[in-house]
């Protein structure tokens, strides 16, 4: 696991953690401190953590990243899960003491002492119920960390193959159905390796996928660059691969990372494009550079770049793809006549519920993960496009991987795309029959 934050930021909110259980435990409803259960575990977890800390301090006094990363992942193990826990425990706390009294004061009793029950309680019948709501309420706190733990086992699950519909009025018969399979993030050599990468590809193209495109965080061991590359190339998408470029090419070395891409079979695209031949169809693909910063105006970073790919783009295309790291690309690219954006970067927060990104509302108009729509800006950018009646589209993926392995209701992903005419879409929901694409052949041009 790498480090995101540093040792001495996460030694304070481990410390900030402790601060809450104490003061849940022995002030708010000082009868759990006296289960040595809860004890044993809380000296148990904190102790892990401050080890963990100390391995990590060692490591990086040592040069030794194993120690490091082994010691960083205890430290982030125990916050993930006591986090939520520590979060609720006060409020479980509390319950618990007022719902004892509540049933003191309604069986006409003295309040309780403060003590646990003595052993062999249990025959009474309000202490019955007085332990029944003492397990309650402490049982909100577990299932709290227990949901948090499954966000540490969701990464390690193949990531899942969703079909994106993406309906647009007058589309091209012959682009109608085409299928893109979207591989965004991979983060190679951070959580996944190529085995991963060959297992996925295996996988997905049994849907069978007419292109593949990499958008970006290809591999953070750049050495893995060239075998991806390879085994994209290899995986024979019917029109082949395109790919462009993210912020992490640019953090391990844009020297290094982009020749291996451009030596590879798989074209590169940087603030240009390239156009198939999808039968009588004529698709454009762009792709922009990734403006490295993260933050500031985004996409009046990208607009330069985007820019200068749409201005490859011939002018009787019928469909406009661009690929595009960053969410924030999206206004640009519709300002440009693209009629697709497909994007990644976010990991959609890796956290999720019921398809949207929890962090949806922080940043609003970013796309953090899911299908977006965004008004043509303008007849003369409408007049770009053959598709000027349909809004400009965008997909965020969550990714195929990431570097930091906690996932919770945001799961990794391989996207497959599917373009579809309006009037084929309204056929299939009256009729249950899915159309299909009427391309047969395809040729490659520079753009």
């Amino acid at each position: 696991m790498w480090p995101i934050i540093a040792a001495r930021d996460t030694l304070i909110v481990i410390g900030m953690l402790l601060v809450v259980v104490m003061t849940s435990a022995r002030l708010i409803q000082p009868a759990w401190w006296q289960s040595r259960a809860l004890r044993g575990a809380t000296f148990a977890a904190f102790g892990a953590m401050l080890a963990g800390i100390a391995l990590w301090a060692v490591g990086r006094g040592l040069g030794r990243l194993p120690l490091v990363h082994f010691g960083a992942a205890v430290a982030y193990v125990g916050v993930i899960v006591l986090a939520p826990a520590a979060i609720v425990l006060p409020f479980a706390a509390v319950l618990d003491r007022l719902l004892i009294r509540f049933l003191a004061r309604a069986s006409l009793e003295p309040a309780p002492a403060l003590a646990l029950p003595p052993a062999g309680a249990e025959q009474d019948g309000n202490l019955t119920r007085r332990a029944f709501i003492r397990a309650g309420s402490a049982s909100l706190p577990a299932m709290a960390a227990l949901t948090s733990a499954s966000g540490l086992v969701a990464p390690r699950l193949a990531p899942r193959l969703p079909i994106i519909p993406m309906v647009y009025e007058d589309l091209h018969p012959d682009l109608d159905g085409l299928r893109i399979l979207q591989l965004s993030d991979l983060h190679l050599g951070a959580c996944a390796g190529l085995d991963d990468l060959a297992a996925g590809l295996e996988r997905a193209m049994a849907q069978r996928p007419d292109l593949i495109v990499l958008t970006g965080d290809l591999a953070d061991d750049p050495s893995l660059i060239p075998g991806a590359l390879d085994l994209v190339h290899r995986a024979g998408a019917r029109y082949g691969a395109l790919a462009s470029l993210g912020n992490h090419e640019y953090l391990h070395g844009i020297e290094v990372t982009r020749p291996r891409y451009e030596a590879s079979s798989i074209p590169l695209l940087v603030s240009k494009g390239t156009s198939l031949t999808i039968g009588r169809a004529r698709l454009f693909v762009g792709g922009s550079d990734d403006p490295v910063h993260m933050g500031g105006d985004i996409a009046s970073m990208l607009r330069p770049s985007i820019a200068a790919a749409a201005s490859h783009a011939p002018r009787a295309a019928d469909f406009r793809l661009l690929l595009c790291h960053r969410p924030e690309g999206h206004g640009p690219a519709a300002e440009q006549g693209f009629d697709l954006t497909l994007s990644g970067h976010t990991h959609g927060g890796q956290l999720g519920l019921f398809g949207r990104s929890l962090l949806e509302k922080l940043r609003p108009g970013t796309g953090w993960w899911g299908t977006y729509a965004r008004r043509r800006p303008s007849l003369r950018a409408a007049q770009r496009t053959m598709l000027a009646s349909s809004p400009s589209r965008l997909y965020t993926t969550s990714g195929f991987g990431h570097w930091f392995p906690f996932r919770l209701g945001c799961p990794t992903e391989m996207p497959i795309v599917v373009l579809e005419r309006a009037r084929t879409r309204a056929r299939v929901a009256r009729g249950g029959a899915r159309g299909v694409s009427t391309a047969t052949n395809s040729t490659v041009t520079s753009g």
